[in-house]
């Protein structure tokens, strides 16, 4: 009898240590960075299947609740999303748009189990058909405070008080930005510290920044 307490005591004690939370090891060297990308799967963004699921893999674990609040899809349409230790997944809930573009963003609030964001934003984009526009414009928004989001908002010009941006992204922590798969024209930019959603009324209220020149 003695020595089945013994097994069953045993069993416990694994069935605890199985149990455990996921996440990273205590102790050691104190983490700092936020997570970083390594690698995007499938390579190709051309003539993208309806139907693909999209993975995004990090160089570290990602908290799962810092997630579904920083994916943004355009054009926006339901999608399923799953977090799998290092890797984030997306498909959509159907199928994507044919012949269209699909434009993904990942906030820099994702963040890993120490609550740390990462360095820079991540926007993609994939088409269900042939082509993406090449067009790529990036700038650096000056004396800027690394520990505050930014979002910068692309504008067709001439810009007027009903304007809505075209598409927004986050600045790095360094202040860096660029907007790319940017159809040939003229257009104006504009930032805000924190989540940009109406610059007309945001300027009254938030830190703010136009671009000086017409376009």
């Amino acid at each position: 009898m003695l020595r089945f307490f013994e097994q069953l005591y045993s069993l416990i004690i694994l069935f605890l240590l199985g149990c455990a939370a996921v996440g990273p090891p205590p102790g050691g060297i104190t983490d700092t960075n936020g997570p970083e990308l390594l690698s995007v799967s499938p390579g190709s963004i051309l003539d993208f299947s309806t139907v693909q699921k999209i993975i995004f893999e990090f160089d570290e674990l990602i908290d799962p609740a810092s997630v579904p609040p920083s994916i943004k899809i355009i054009p926006e349409l339901k999608y399923k999303l799953k977090v799998r230790g290092r890797k984030i997944i997306i498909q959509p809930d159907k199928t994507w748009p044919e012949n269209d573009i699909i434009r993904i963003s990942l906030s820099r609030k994702i963040r890993d189990y120490q609550k740390n964001m990462m360095s820079k934003s991540v926007i993609l984009n994939f088409s269900t058909g042939p082509e993406i526009p090449d067009g790529i414009i990036k700038g650096k928004v000056v004396e800027s405070n690394n520990n505050n989001l930014i979002e910068l908002g692309l504008y067709e010009w001439p810009m007027n008080d009903s304007s809505q941006y075209i598409h927004k992204v986050e600045a790095d922590k360094l202040g860096n930005f660029e907007f790319k798969g940017v159809k040939y024209g003229q257009y104006t930019l504009g930032a805000i510290e924190g989540s940009l959603w109406s610059m007309n009324q945001q300027i009254e209220r938030e830190k703010y920044a136009i671009l000086t020149s017409d376009f």
